[in-house]
């Protein structure tokens, strides 16, 4: 969503006249688009703001934003602790950021603050700048009404609100006449999708509006719910299987029945395997991606095991691993901080390396098989190989032409390592 968001805001100022550059020492502008889902990702805001200071102060007109979450969370503190910020801008409004940033120019007193509640983000017909210009994200929906123990995203992003399902489906042709081939549907807790909107709107009835757009060859979706996964979603996906991918991020958090209540999740342990079950005989070739949190208040030594098992029965095509850390304004801020910091380390490397074996074990298995790649461009390390992703959100690395960018090619599977596949274009010379 904030690759999204920082897509969105830079189309806009594009409309404006602005040019984006590759190195921000060359920028006359910059804006730090922000997290607050973790403590890391605060602190390297705030060192970006250190590090910038000098250049306020050595170039009066060089203009400093910080953008989304951790604005509209630390809005306040933000403008007392780096007065030479010119503008602070909540996640609700990003799309009149270069309103306000003409206030600044025309003397408003700065930093200044904008962390305004408003009901939604009307972004019009902005065309966002993207860094690949075949692969596009989609917002759906925006906010999340879960309400997690230990997640700040109600807090920073407010009450889910959806768009209306011809406004969303009217972005995705334009992004399909401007080339794009695959669209990344987002949404906090995408498969409530249209429960707001009260008109019948659903995810299912999404997918089905846009399935049919020429030029769009690749369809994904993110973030999934396991209380909200329901079986016609899964139908609906093996219906359209030729242009929805077979793949869903849906964390887990953990595998402890007495630790998902403790967050504050809303299913159990056995509700997660009901749902991936469903996904599998509706969609053989569906795969799951995973996110945990390890070291939990009050997680046990059992409690973290029920995790490590659940991932071993799931066997994740891969996973994200965090170590818990509190965040101010949440419920969990009043429970104890009591697993050691040692232990979260220990317990992260644990299900990691787990997860890494699963994934060496999954992948080596595709050795000798032919793959649908969506071919994204050369690779970073070597531009005489190119980059791509299977139908399943594998990684592939194969030999290639930059023009076969934005194409759907058939490479066969040579080698695997944990983390991505090596291969070759099936029939290449």
């Amino acid at each position: 969503m904030n690759k999204y968001d920082s897509g969105m805001v830079a189309g806009l100022l594009h409309s404006c006249g602005a040019t984006l550059v590759a190195d921000a020492a060359q920028a006359d502008l910059v804006i730090i688009n922000t997290c607050s889902v973790r403590v890391h990702a605060e602190e390297r805001v705030y060192n970006h703001l250190h590090l910038l200071k000098h250049r306020k102060q050595c170039e009066p007109g060089f203009l400093l934003a910080v953008i989304g979450c951790m604005a509209q969370k630390e809005g306040q503190r933000i403008a007392a602790r780096f007065p030479w910020v010119d503008l602070i801008a909540g996640t609700r409004m990003l799309d009149e950021v270069p309103a306000l940033l003409q206030r600044v120019r025309e003397g408003a007193r700065t930093p200044l603050l904008a962390i305004d509640e408003k009901p939604r983000l009307d972004f019009g017909e902005t065309q966002a700048r993207r860094e690949n210009r075949f692969l596009a994200y989609l917002a759906v929906s925006r906010g999340c009404n879960k309400h997690c123990t230990y997640c700040v995203v109600p807090y920073t992003r407010g009450a889910e609100a959806s768009r209306p399902l011809a406004e969303i489906a009217a972005e995705a042709r334009r992004l399909a006449d401007e080339g794009v081939v695959e669209i990344t549907l987002l949404g906090q807790t995408i498969d409530s999708y249209g429960r707001d909107l009260k008109d019948g709107t659903s995810l299912p009835r999404l997918l089905r509006a846009i399935h049919p757009l020429a030029g769009l060859k690749r369809i994904r979706f993110v973030t999934s719910h396991p209380k909200e996964c329901r079986p016609e979603l899964f139908a609906t996906m093996a219906e359209l299987r030729d242009k929805v991918m077979p793949f869903i991020h849906m964390p887990a958090q953990s595998g402890s029945d007495r630790i998902l209540r403790r967050m504050g999740r809303g299913y159990t342990r056995q509700r997660y395997l009901e749902v991936v079950a469903a996904a599998r005989e509706a969609c053989p070739e569906i795969e799951f991606c995973g996110d945990w949190i390890v070291g939990f208040s009050g997680e046990s030594e059992e409690d973290f095991g029920r995790s490590l098992s659940l991932l071993k029965e799931v066997r994740f095509q891969h996973s994200f691993v965090f170590k818990y850390s509190v965040r101010e304004g949440t419920p969990a801020q009043r429970l104890p901080d009591d697993v050691p910091e040692a232990v979260k380390k220990e317990r992260h490397a644990r299900l990691a390396e787990a997860q890494e074996m699963i994934s060496l074990e999954k992948n080596r298995a595709r050795t000798g098989l032919t793959e649908e790649v969506l071919a994204e461009g050369p690779s970073k390390s070597n531009p005489r190989r190119l980059t791509g992703r299977t139908r399943t959100c594998r990684l592939i690395h194969f030999p290639g032409s930059a023009a076969l960018a934005g194409r759907i090619v058939n490479v066969q599977v040579t080698g695997a390592t944990a983390l991505s596949l090596m291969g070759n274009r099936a029939g290449a010379p």
